[in-house]
């Protein structure tokens, strides 16, 4: 009698095959990982939202008025007026819809503005017990109360108007 012998037949995997499926789950984890990247930035930067249209986008421009302290006495103008006030103050808004509606006028000169509250312009606002001094040569010099407003000349300052009451007749009689 013959011997009937079992062949085996081993089916074995090649390692080709197992890479291709590690290769195919990790792009996968990537780009999943990537798309959850962009879609809760989205949602941070409101790119995307929900139950809301998308605000406009306003147009960013770059403002030249409002100048610091040390900037008062070194303009490029020849001539120009400045004002020194406190813009949390309860005339702030009147002052300065008085300022442009000066700018507006035919002979206006420039108008810049510096804020007096700004950490960065206190060194020039005078304290109670001391007197403003506004013909100076030098900005380390200057002291003013608010408002103030002077007028720069060839980089000096040639005129001062001191206090709310003449800061206000100044500026309403130019309209």
């Amino acid at each position: 009698m013959k011997k009937n012998k079992k062949r085996n037949l081993y089916r074995t995997n090649t390692s080709m095959d197992v890479e291709y499926s590690k290769v195919i789950k990790i792009a996968l984890g990537v780009i999943l990982i990537l798309a959850l990247t962009y879609f809760v930035t989205a949602l941070a930067t409101g790119e995307i939202q929900f139950g809301k249209e998308k605000e406009e986008v306003q147009e960013v421009s770059i403002q030249y008025e409002e100048i610091i302290a040390g900037q008062i006495l070194n303009r490029s103008n020849e001539e120009y007026y400045v004002m020194l006030f406190d813009f949390t103050d309860t005339f702030a808004s009147y002052y300065l819809s008085l300022k442009d509606a000066y700018s507006e006028t035919e002979n206006a000169l420039p108008f810049y503005i510096v804020d007096l509250e700004k950490h960065i312009n206190q060194e020039i606002v005078a304290e109670n017990d001391e007197s403003d001094q506004t013909n100076v040569d030098n900005i380390h010099d200057l002291k003013v109360f608010s408002p103030t407003i002077i007028k720069v000349k060839n980089h000096k300052v040639v005129e001062s108007i001191i206090g709310k009451e003449n800061v206000l007749k100044f500026l309403e009689s130019d309209e």
